[in-house]
């Protein structure tokens, strides 16, 4: 999307982006200094963090209602890409599963950037350290399509992140739990 973006930026006109946005990092590091020289709003979508019970979690967090939040545990799990229906011309997973197209992420940039983007927004922390085993467990496969993510927190709290489109059975599961001292 940055191609657009960009024209867009250069005429003042603020941007609401879905991803992916850049194949890569040096591709979003040169927008992200491209979208600072032209000061027009650029964002990208997070639908998730604007739901009611998303947003009255992140208040009961805040409030302090938890106590200083020790672990979380979060899960964004699909099944549709257990099979490898990109080779039958499946139109959403023909781009989402091409590294040129969608870059080398698979399940982390497809679904893993909402459960991240989830843990930080509702517990207001953010990472210091992050440790990640991902699989190509469709054979052929060029993208990750399971992680197992592992997350330590400033202030002290940790976090199991799991990301999976081959977890048969899940049609869209998306779940996020936070435990506090209290």
């Amino acid at each position: 999307h940055i191609p657009i973006a960009k024209v867009f930026l250069k005429e003042g006109i603020q941007v609401i982006c879905e991803k992916p946005l850049a194949v890569n990092l040096e591709d979003a590091t040169s927008f992200a200094n491209f979208e600072k020289e032209y000061g027009s709003i650029f964002t990208i979508t997070y639908n998730y963090s604007r739901y009611p019970l998303i947003k009255h979690a992140r208040e009961i967090i805040s409030n302090g209602e938890l106590g200083k939040i020790q672990s979380l545990q979060i899960e964004y799990t699909q099944d549709w890409l257990s099979e490898k229906i990109e080779n039958k011309g499946h139109k959403q997973a023909l781009w989402r599963t091409n590294p040129t197209r969608s870059g080398n992420g698979g399940c982390l940039a497809d679904i893993g950037t909402h459960a991240y983007h989830l843990a930080c927004f509702v517990s207001g922390l953010t990472p210091k350290a992050i440790l990640a085993d991902l699989d190509y467990f469709v054979k052929g496969r060029k993208v990750f399509d399971n992680a197992h993510i592992l997350l330590r927190f400033f202030g002290g709290a940790k976090a199991m992140l799991w990301l999976s489109q081959i977890a048969q059975g899940s049609s869209n599961d998306l779940r996020i739990r936070i435990f506090g001292e209290k």
